[in-house]
């Protein structure tokens, strides 16, 4: 019997409500009434659309806990006054398992509990039109329940309840203005396809005048790990798994359970279905499900897509050749030995990759560097649709002056480590004048990689197998987790296999930079296995 991860949000109100009894969180109180009323409202709307469009919604027992959880709860302020507890919340669903509901009706029934007068209640989404999928049910449900009719009227696009003069409106990327906002409830929809936080953020600054504020983000999966829904995703994960503690965030999460690595066809389990949907039998149709699952059984190419929207599992163009999660836990201390250095150089405009490995105990040890000039931060941030500007802040990549690529910057970081460093490999593209700079200082050990099938094949399928074994211990940069995300493989009629690098915007300098590395260790022993910090300590990576 396999327990859903959304059960983990039920376990964690009941471990609040055992704390508050014991007077472990007296700021905190649960009302259940209060939780009751939104159950009783949406109750009263009526379904927007398919088959059971027109008719009254009757919320499964999942779907009453987690809006009770997430209703019901309160904190209390320094000066006495109860308010909500949760600021964010984090709705996690496959397709097809009531997001509708915990957008439209859950605003609709907090517009009504809460009364903030002159609230405003504003979906927003990459672009307008796809904000407008929670506004459009929003409105219907308003237009087609007897007494909320009366008192809601649309004017220029938005709803005004008059009531409390709370309006409802949608906000995207490509809306005219994103000035004057007062939000008290902030619905993100589909928060996966944000390439960052910006909406977000704007909408998030503009609540904090508001008495009793709230977040929400509802998605599901996504192909893009380097969105901004992915890093919630994980804070979410970590609450719920209790490693990370905080009151003000509420978590539901609905996806498939983990594979086991003695189980090919997990994901092809009736149970792992149910388990992942919430609503399996009630509004996700069994005969479809099982259609769409036979598909990407039989057809290699539909699984990454079966995986995220029906299972709801983040995957990549990696996810068919690495185990993606294996790499997640591979997350370690790394060490510094002796070192075996790979460079994959970028075309002048673009990212440059420089790789330390160090192999320690068996274990791969990798440290890796990213390069980008300066002036195409912005640019490239927008093509890539990853949050390049941040990484920078963060120093997990380095830019460098200019429009193009600072050679000379990158060859002072190389030149530190060439006193400990074994070989240094190099994709030949471009590196000429790098390699022959570091000759000149007398460094011999320079080993170029060509790019071929039958150089790269070995490497790369020696990195899977690595991966697979836990034998590879990286700091978690985010950069490079992006871009084992983004690999993809090409294979030759012999069966050889090497990375894809056609796909311009699909970037995986430093995974092609790692490889380079591993075409030199798979035919040399190391010749230092200890770490260097027992010959001269420590020193910053």
């Amino acid at each position: 019997m396999i327990t859903p991860y959304y059960e983990k949000a039920f376990e964690r109100h009941r471990q609040d409500l055992e704390a508050v009894e014991r007077g472990e969180k007296p700021h905190l109180r649960f009302n259940k009434k209060l939780g009751m009323m939104y159950v009783m409202i949406i109750q009263q709307l009526r379904h927007y659309k398919g088959d059971k469009a027109g008719d009254l919604i009757v919320l499964e027992e999942w779907q009453k806990k987690a809006i009770v959880i997430l209703a019901g709860w309160q904190r209390q302020r320094e000066d006495g006054v109860w308010v909500r507890r949760f600021r964010t919340a984090f709705i996690f669903l496959p397709r097809k398992n009531g997001k509708t509901i915990f957008a439209a009706a859950f605003a609709i029934a907090d517009m009504i509990v809460r009364a903030d007068q002159g609230g405003e209640i504003c979906f927003f989404a990459t672009k307008r039109d796809q904000a407008k999928l929670a506004y459009n049910p929003t409105k219907y449900m308003l237009e087609n329940h007897q007494d909320l009719k009366k008192h809601t009227k649309e004017s220029y696009g938005k709803l005004v309840f008059d009531k409390s003069g709370t309006e409802l409106y949608t906000l995207g990327r490509d809306s005219d203005t994103q000035d004057g906002l007062n939000v008290s409830v902030g619905i993100g929809d589909e928060h996966h396809a944000h390439k960052d936080d910006s909406l977000w953020d704007v909408v998030k600054s503009s609540q904090m005048a508001r008495r009793e504020p709230l977040m929400i983000s509802i998605t599901t999966a996504g192909f893009n790990v380097a969105s901004p829904a992915y890093t919630l995703y994980e804070y979410a994960k970590n609450i719920l798994d209790g490693v990370i503690e905080d009151d003000f965030f509420f978590g539901f999460i609905a996806e498939a359970p983990k594979k086991p690595d003695d189980e090919p066809d997990w994901y092809f389990k009736e149970e792992v279905w149910s388990a992942a949907n919430p609503n399996y039998g009630v509004s996700v149709d069994k005969e479809e499900f099982a259609s769409a699952a036979k598909e990407a059984q039989s057809r290699p190419e539909k699984l990454n897509n079966f995986l995220v929207k029906y299972l709801n599992v983040w995957t990549n163009a990696a996810e068919a050749f690495l185990p993606f999660n294996k790499w997640l836990e591979c997350k370690g201390e790394v060490k510094i030995g002796n070192i075996i250095g790979g460079l994959d150089m970028s075309k002048a405009d673009d990212f440059t990759a420089y790789v330390r490995v160090s192999v320690i105990d068996g274990k791969y040890h990798i440290s890796p560097k990213f390069y980008i000039p300066k002036n195409n931060v912005f640019d490239r941030e927008r093509e890539l649709r990853v949050p390049l500007s941040s990484w920078v802040e963060q120093g997990y990549i380095t830019a460098t002056d200019g429009d193009s690529i600072d050679e000379d910057f990158i060859i002072s970081d190389i030149q530190k480590d060439m006193p400990d460093m074994e070989a240094f490999c190099y994709d030949t593209y471009k590196a000429t004048r790098i390699v022959n700079i570091m000759q000149d200082d007398g460094y011999d050990s320079c080993i170029p990689i060509r790019q071929g099938f039958l150089s790269l094949s070995e490497p790369t399928f020696f990195l899977l197998k690595l991966i697979k074994d836990g034998d590879v211990v990286h700091d978690g940069n985010p950069v490079m987790t992006w871009m084992i995300s983004n690999l993809a493989i090409l294979t030759d009629a012999a069966g050889n296999i090497k990375p894809n690098k056609s796909d311009y915007n699909r970037k995986i300098d430093g995974v092609a930079a790692f490889i380079n590395t591993l075409a030199y260790l798979i035919h040399e022993t190391p010749k230092q296995e200890k770490s260097i910090y027992e010959e001269r300590g420590m020193r910053s990576l």
